[in-house]
């Protein structure tokens, strides 16, 4: 019986360590990478399926206006007129960082932007599926240098 009870709690720790074995970051950040770069260019090149079937179902768009949380399908609709030009806009990525979940299936990360309105901020978290990775949630911001905030606030009123 105690030789049982070994022989099953050995396998059970077997299993779990190889279970956690499989998530291989590396690359795992070459496929999220994959994604978002291909989620830029598809907004560069207006290609609206590519662009809406990276995100979840139940994705959330944040804008850069206070007004903008946009859930996909509202997102998809504001922005569609957009997506019927040679560009709908073109942010250029660089300086990614991500983090993942202890099981790796839920990752988040930041990056700076190149974009028409200056620098820019993403976040986002991305869940991973049997068909790959999704956008649950995108976040767009301005980014403001310290030493400009006073200014800011001035212009604002604040």
């Amino acid at each position: 019986m105690i030789k049982s009870l070994f022989l099953l709690v050995f396998i059970a720790v077997l299993f779990a360590c190889t279970e956690k074995s499989t998530f291989n970051k590396e690359s795992a950040i070459v496929e999220l990478n994959a994604v978002m770069d291909n989620w830029h260019l598809s907004a560069a090149i207006a290609d609206e399926d590519v662009f809406f079937n990276s995100m979840d179902s139940n994705a959330v768009y944040l804008g850069t206006d206070p007004k903008e949380r946009w859930l996909k399908h509202e997102f998809e609709t504001w922005a569609m007129p957009y997506f019927q030009r040679d560009v709908a806009w073109a942010f250029k990525p660089y300086n990614r960082y991500w983090e993942f979940s202890n099981n790796g299936e839920i990752a988040w990360f930041d990056e700076l932007l190149e974009t028409h309105m200056g620098v820019c901020r993403g976040s986002g978290v991305l869940q991973k599926y049997e068909n790959g990775w999704r956008i649950k949630h995108y976040n767009l911001a301005l980014t403001l240098p310290n030493e400009k905030m006073k200014e800011f606030r001035l212009i604002q009123g604040i």
